[in-house]
């Protein structure tokens, strides 16, 4: 476990505390400017989806609670973790209840990660949740170098440090004095080292990572998966960490890979859901088409569009008209005049039982 220690006058070696430090170069300024454009497409994405927005989270929970499962290694077969994560089997053992109570603090945070907060009280809730069937987690204590008469005088919570870096970043954020993605990540990393809890430090990192991720409106990560986009590259991910744990202590980390590959990451993530969207949006608009076709095939020998649109309310002119135009194409159908008042004819049907 890495010690913490403290500066000459006390004050704790922090990532946030030492922000002004970092200067952002200018190809993490590109890759940001290109994030922050596709954060500004989240709503498109959101209206794209409508309703079935519930469904695609919750799939994408699912592969975040197997991804993150096998990065933590948890001992659990892949058949049982799928029947735990996908059918809600329920868990025979600590492991097991471990991924269970993940996928729910997963699910939890998707849900409404804007009103989850990254206090300390909510840290510590947030893991001794998902470990509710092992010994409760406690702050550890760091020892001071100042030197103590009461054991207790020397010791310092872990609590307190967090309180302090979490202090100082809401004020960076309020006075909007610093970018909010990068600061974020630079908070992950100070929780990261500082391990502040007694025990399964490692778990609550990667919450933390995931739910600062959200917070960042990062909404690409909705509908893909985080955890399996850094499972795919999780040597290079523990490679980066590895580099900024070295220096860390003296207020020196070399953060920047482990920036670069996430800025990577997130790029990706909006990538990959664009070409989900447009695959999305094409099914949709085909069953849409569809539904319409049939729709007009089970309707009486002369119908309208009018009547149509009673029947299929939430359709678009456009997709009622190329339903017309396909089944008179295909010789099912016929106008009885022009306009919008139009009348139509059927002449068959679609498919035939023979």
């Amino acid at each position: 476990m890495i010690s913490i220690e403290t500066n000459c006058r006390g004050k704790i070696m922090s990532c946030v505390l030492n922000i002004n430090r970092f200067i952002i170069p200018n190809d993490v300024i590109v890759s940001l400017t290109e994030i922050y454009r596709n954060i500004g497409e989240n709503e498109l994405l959101l209206k794209g989806v409508g309703n079935d927005i519930n469904c695609i989270v919750e799939q994408t929970v699912e592969r975040d609670a197997y991804f993150l499962s096998r990065i933590l290694k948890l001992d659990i077969s892949d058949t049982r973790t799928r029947l735990i994560i996908t059918k809600n089997s329920l868990p025979r053992n600590k492991e097991e209840t471990t991924l269970s109570n993940l996928k729910d603090m997963l699910s939890l945070l998707q849900q409404d990660y804007k009103r989850y907060s990254i206090q300390s009280n909510d840290l510590l809730n947030m893991i001794n949740s998902v470990f509710s069937h092992c010994a409760n987690i406690k702050y550890d204590y760091v020892a001071s170098r100042k030197r103590a008469i009461l054991q207790s005088d020397g010791a310092r919570s872990k609590r307190l440090i967090i309180d302090e870096i979490n202090d100082e970043m809401q004020k960076i954020i309020n006075g909007k004095r610093y970018e909010k993605l990068i600061l974020y990540l630079h908070f992950f990393i100070d929780f990261y080292n500082i391990q502040p809890f007694t025990s399964q430090n490692l778990v609550a990192s990667y919450i933390l990572l995931y739910q600062l991720i959200l917070k960042a409106d990062i909404e690409a990560f909705r509908y893909v998966s985080f955890f399996e986009m850094i499972y795919n590259d999780y040597d290079t991910f523990l490679e980066e960490l590895k580099n900024v744990v070295f220096n860390w202590e003296e207020g020196y980390a070399q953060t920047l890979g482990f920036i670069r590959f996430m800025m990577k990451v997130i790029t990706n993530g909006y990538t990959r859901t664009n070409e989900i969207m447009k695959d999305y949006k094409f099914d949709k608009n085909f069953k849409k088409h569809e539904n319409i076709e049939n729709t007009i095939m089970s309707m009486p020998e002369i119908f309208t569009k009018e009547e149509i649109r009673l029947l299929q309310p939430y359709v678009s002119e456009s997709t009622i008209n190329r339903a017309l135009i396909s089944l008179r194409d295909e010789g099912l159908i016929e106008p009885l005049g022009k306009g919008r008042s139009a009348r139509w004819r059927r002449l068959g049907k679609k498919y035939s039982n023979g």
